[in-house]
């Protein structure tokens, strides 16, 4: 595929260091996109490096210029004012380039129509506010990505805690799905002509409940974890004093945010994915929790602390 050229937005994120590397492996070429040009991603190593703001059309066009195709996944937690308008600019700018397709990463499900909780009409806002550009596009929805327990509101809670806190019932099944292999439904899609226009929902090969991904954690990490259910009004303040310098949001905005969200998803439970649809059309073979946890780096050091957005 290295007669095709792909531009990843939010290259220097999770989500995108995942989508670098799977297209690396094949053979496409890569633009990656990125605020933060200084960072030691490995990700970045043989890769043409840009920078482009989403207020600026004429950066964003330029970073989309001779390319291909685009990947897009929307920062999770920063600009929120600024989102609509973000996704606008790009589907204009990529419209403009003449992209053959826009794979929009969503990092999470959203209704297809509104439902009257504030995060989850957004994320259909963004959608269609996408769609009204008219680039042709393919909408990707995953259930909840295993690399957020590598994230700075879990990871130092599994590790200095041995505790695995989220804010899940007990009895709430979830179809984890790692990144790399939302990647690759990406880059699958990217392929087939089919996908064009689609909104397919994605997720991992197991529904489990937090005691299971306990119990998993407890084998790998190789000590007792334990699950501890905690409010989403308290996950939303977690958040918040991490990411109140960039959110754009007061406290009281973004924690009645975050708590309206997982309220919603714990009645509604649109984590749990049947990947059987998908799969008889798309060949990703899918990675297990256990199989993916094993193959990360769990070590708690002041990098993973500071750590990129994650879904």
């Amino acid at each position: 595929m290295g007669d095709q050229t792909v531009v990843v937005f939010g290259a220097s994120g999770r989500p995108g260091s995942a989508q670098l590397r799977q297209l690396k492996k094949q053979g496409f070429g890569i633009r990656a996109v990125t605020r933060q040009p200084h960072l030691k991603n490995p990700s970045f190593d043989e890769v043409e490096i840009v920078t482009a703001d989403y207020a600026d059309l004429g950066s964003l066009e330029r970073a989309c210029a001779g390319a291909d195709a685009v990947f897009f996944t929307p920062p999770a937690f920063t600009d929120v004012p600024r989102a609509l308008e973000n996704v606008y600019n790009l589907g204009r700018a990529a419209t403009e380039a003449g992209i053959k397709r826009l794979v929009y990463n969503t990092t999470s499900w959203h209704p297809d129509e509104p439902v009257g909780v504030p995060t989850m009409d957004r994320g259909l806002e963004r959608v269609k506010a996408m769609e009204s550009t008219g680039v042709p596009l393919t909408v990707v929805r995953p259930s909840l990505f295993m690399d957020n327990l590598l994230t700075q509101w879990v990871k130092p809670f599994l590790i200095e805690k041995d505790e695995f806190s989220y804010p899940h019932n007990p009895d709430l099944e979830v179809s984890w799905i790692c990144l790399d292999d939302v990647a690759l439904f990406m880059i699958e899609t990217l392929k087939r002509e089919e996908f064009l226009g689609e909104r397919i929902d994605v997720g991992g090969p197991q529904a489990l409940r937090p005691g299971e991904v306990a119990g998993i954690l407890t084998e790998i990490l190789k000590k007792p974890i334990t699950f501890r259910y905690i409010t989403p009004r308290e996950f939303g303040e977690r958040l918040y004093d991490l990411f109140k310098g960039v959110s754009g949001l007061d406290r009281e905005a973004y924690v009645s945010m975050l708590e309206k969200h997982y309220i919603f998803k714990n009645e509604s439970n649109p984590f749990l994915v049947n990947p059987e649809p998908v799969l008889k059309r798309l060949p990703v073979t899918l990675t297990t929790m256990a199989n993916w946890a094993q193959n990360q780096d769990w070590s708690l050091e002041e990098s993973e602390r500071i750590g990129s957005v994650s879904g």
